[in-house]
């Protein structure tokens, strides 16, 4: 059983106050529907349905807030008559929907196609978080490493194991003669670790998002993108996925997920300094500390935010946006990739559908943007 984190909501229907609980945690796994009555806040609702969501992380900052925790603390999935509990883990998604651990959780397509060797896995993307991968390769601004053509005898810094950094650091690599066995790698996790890495000498480059690379600079470390990792917008990046059952038989509720976060999106776009404010009250432990200086915090936390919201092509969307997008075209070239940069050797054609479904996303765009309103 993997260990998760539970994160308790800070609204009203809740009692106690909005902490992070450490800790081995049993899942219930499957969503449930209970009547109305016994949640005072979905008193509209005919049933209400309990379900999960896993977040993949250590470090929960606020660059995670668009991933369902917005949508939540703004009670977007109480208004889809969803009873929502909201997990972290450090170890991944996939595994846990097919153990029955939760019923939504974020993974990366990498993961889902190299799971079984491009065969079908038994769980698909159903919501399109970013649509362009969001990692790059970044160095010491004063570093003598100018491109990826520098790397050779380099050692990388990496959030952890992934076949989605095997394939980035393949393709980035290529161009320059240069592979895997070219370079070696040493898992510095999360927070101003990586960071202290490069400044020590450690490591000679690191490979992280956007959000990351902007709080080490607001902590004061000098950094820059090397060149040589601009292709990487052409590929999908993280999403939330559910198993092949739960989309065959619960369509409403993959929907209803869906819409509530793609409201919180608009939210994000319209409000993002409330939208820190919400995620400091519901975790007080990302919130200043008493006599910090608030409006400094608030920079800090709406940089990290807006290089996020960026690198999710969140920002400027237009109100005919649609959220959660996902097309065979692209999870073609996604799968192409992966075969180029040798993450799966399958036997046979890899079938792109197996791996996605955007029947619901229709639906789950399917709001009034102007109802969006601060909180």
């Amino acid at each position: 059983m993997r260990e998760f984190r539970r994160l308790h909501p800070s609204k009203a229907r809740w009692a106690g106050t909005a902490a992070l609980a450490t800790g081995a945690l049993l899942l219930s796994g499957c969503a449930t529907e209970t009547t109305a009555a016994s949640d005072p806040a979905a008193v509209e609702c005919e049933t209400t349905t309990e379900s999960s969501l896993l977040l993949s992380t250590a470090d929960l900052d606020i660059s995670y807030i668009p991933y369902g925790i917005l949508a939540d603390e703004l009670g977007y999935f109480d208004d889809e008559c969803i009873d929502m509990t909201i997990d972290v883990t450090a170890t991944g998604g996939p595994q846990s929907l097919l153990a029955g651990q939760t019923d939504f959780a974020m993974t990366g397509p990498e993961q889902l196609v190299a799971a079984n060797n491009g065969a079908a896995f038994g769980a698909k993307t159903i919501y399109n978080y970013i649509p362009n991968l969001n990692i790059y390769l970044g160095v010491l601004a004063d570093s003598d490493i100018e491109s990826t053509a520098d790397l050779a005898g380099a050692t990388i810094g990496l959030e952890g194991t992934s076949p989605m950094y095997d394939a980035f650091l393949t393709k980035s690599l290529e161009p320059a003669g240069l592979g895997l066995a070219d370079i070696s790698t040493i898992v510095t996790g999360y927070g101003a670790t990586p960071a202290e890495a490069l400044k020590s000498g450690d490591v000679d480059a690191v490979l992280y998002w956007p959000g990351m690379f902007t709080s080490w600079e607001a902590a004061g470390y000098d950094t820059r993108i090397l060149e040589g990792t601009e292709w990487s917008g052409g590929f999908d990046g993280i999403g939330l996925s559910a198993t092949d059952e739960t989309i065959a038989d619960k369509p409403e509720l993959v929907e209803g997920v869906s819409r509530a976060i793609a409201k919180s999106m608009v939210y994000l776009q319209k409000f993002p300094e409330s939208a820190i404010k919400i995620f400091w009250a519901a975790y007080p432990e990302r919130a200043p500390l008493p006599g910090a200086d608030e409006d400094e915090a608030l920079a800090r936390d709406l940089a990290v935010l807006d290089s996020t919201l960026t690198t999710m092509g969140a920002k400027d969307h237009d109100a005919d946006y649609t959220w959660g997008i996902q097309t065979l075209e692209r999870w073609t070239n996604q799968i192409a990739y992966m075969e180029e940069a040798g993450t799966i050797t399958p036997t046979a054609e890899v079938d792109p559908t197996l791996f996605f479904s955007a029947d619901h996303i229709e639906a789950a765009n399917d709001f009034d943007h102007d109802a969006i309103t601060e909180q």
